[in-house]
């Protein structure tokens, strides 16, 4: 029998004679189940109130939760707005000192154009840490940070509190994180509107600059090992975006590229609204071709990169499909682009190079380094930028909380948000 089973019947089973000393109750009391129902509400309320404290405790934490994720995102749009501020001042600047820095701005290595590029990042971390340490941060103290994974609760506690005004600018809970960059340095794919004809895609600047980035050998074989013709990613881009339904490569009908699919979808015939939305396109979704052509574009921009900032894929990509003359060797591009990112990371003061405009980038390219390139080169780079990105991450406790956005300053001198998100 169950242990409750045999309580029940101890505690209710009919009691003796009533002239028995133990059973003077009589025969028919049952005065045990009195006792059981005294123990069974004690159980009944401790478990009560154990759940009720155990579910008040989860409240609290997940509001603490709450808060902390909250504060996060309200630090991670104060490194956003930030940007946003150096970024509005830089343009303002750039119209107001154009004539000037364009006069001096090769000696000292600067454009009309890279006032904002001058606070690459922003990390109120970093900033405590100079704050703290006097002004110099030593590499044993950098070194002990990354140790620690930040830095301690009494030197975080001594960046906020020192400071000669009303209140420190890092007095608040948390950190924030947040860099920027322009959206020129990538090649841009969202100029395909309005082509229509095969013969025009293939002159297009943007199909151009693909075709350099998958000019490399080894990109090249791989291409071939997995039967995927580059002129036919470039046209499914181009499809998607323009009007029609007729595929520029080889014919036929856009939309049956992706009825086969599961689930079924139609080409968008239309702009682009976010760079991940490439990866639907015939061809981009496959992660061999995103991880050597995909990351390289975007979606955001004016057709140019921007050689002062692009990164050296994208200058590789350049070189490649700028040489005039026939196809130059792997190791021929490799050379000249090395020599031209380590001159372009080289302070001036020091011998670097730094462009003030298209101009100064081909005569450059053509006469320092000895590659030619074709006539039309100067409608293919840019020295400016007017389309930034903005990442910006704020922690608070365990919480982190991102915000990416994209900003135009082109048109709109505050700079219009193309896209915004908070992961």
């Amino acid at each position: 029998m169950r242990p409750w089973g045999t309580l029940w019947h101890a505690l209710t089973r009919p009691r003796g004679p009533s002239t028995h000393r133990f059973y003077r109750v009589g025969r028919e009391s049952r005065g045990g189940v009195a006792l059981l129902l005294v123990i069974s509400a004690v159980l009944l309320l401790t478990v009560l109130v154990t759940e009720i404290v155990h579910g008040a405790a989860v409240r609290v934490q997940l509001a603490s939760h709450h808060r902390d994720e909250v504060r996060a995102q309200a630090l991670a749009h104060t490194g956003m707005h930030l940007y946003r501020l150096i970024l509005m001042v830089s343009k303002q600047l750039e119209k107001t000192l154009r004539p000037y820095i364009a006069e001096f701005g090769a000696m000292m290595g600067i454009n009309a154009d890279s006032l904002w590029n001058m606070v690459p990042f922003i990390n109120t971390q970093f900033l405590r840490l100079i704050l703290v340490s006097g002004g110099e941060v030593s590499d044993s103290e950098l070194a002990e940070v990354r140790t620690n994974q930040g830095l301690t609760d009494e030197q975080v506690q001594e960046s906020r509190e020192e400071g000669g005004i009303t209140r420190n600018f890092l007095d608040f809970d948390g950190d924030f994180q947040a860099q920027v960059q322009d959206e020129s340095r990538f090649v841009y794919a969202g100029s395909f509107l309005g082509l229509t004809s095969y013969s025009d895609l293939l002159t297009h600047p943007t199909t151009v600059q693909i075709q350099g980035l998958a000019a490399r050998e080894e990109y090249r074989d791989w291409f071939l090992d997995n039967d995927i013709d580059v002129m036919e990613l470039v046209a499914n881009l181009a499809d998607w975006t323009d009007g029609d339904t007729v595929r520029l490569y080889q014919g036929g009908d856009e939309d049956a590229l992706y009825q086969r699919l599961e689930p079924r979808y139609r080409a968008r015939n239309a702009p682009f609204d976010t760079i991940q939305e490439m990866r639907l396109v015939e061809g981009w979704n496959r992660d061999g071709v995103w991880q050597r052509l995909g990351q390289h574009l975007t979606i955001y921009g004016e057709g140019k990169v921007n050689v002062n900032t692009a990164h050296q894929p994208v200058i590789r990509a350049l070189f490649s499909a700028l040489y005039e003359g026939p196809i130059p060797s792997d190791a021929f591009v490799e050379q000249k682009v090395e020599e031209f990112m380590t001159l372009r990371g080289t302070p001036v003061a020091q011998g670097g190079i730094y462009f003030a405009g298209a101009q100064h980038f081909v005569t450059f390219v053509e006469n320092q380094l000895g590659y030619p390139l074709k006539p039309d080169a100067l409608n293919y780079v840019t020295t400016t930028a007017g389309v930034f990105r903005v990442s910006s991450t704020g922690e608070v406790g365990d919480a982190k909380v991102q915000v990416n956005t994209v900003m135009d300053f082109r048109t709109d001198p505050t700079g219009r948000i193309l896209y915004y998100q908070v992961q």
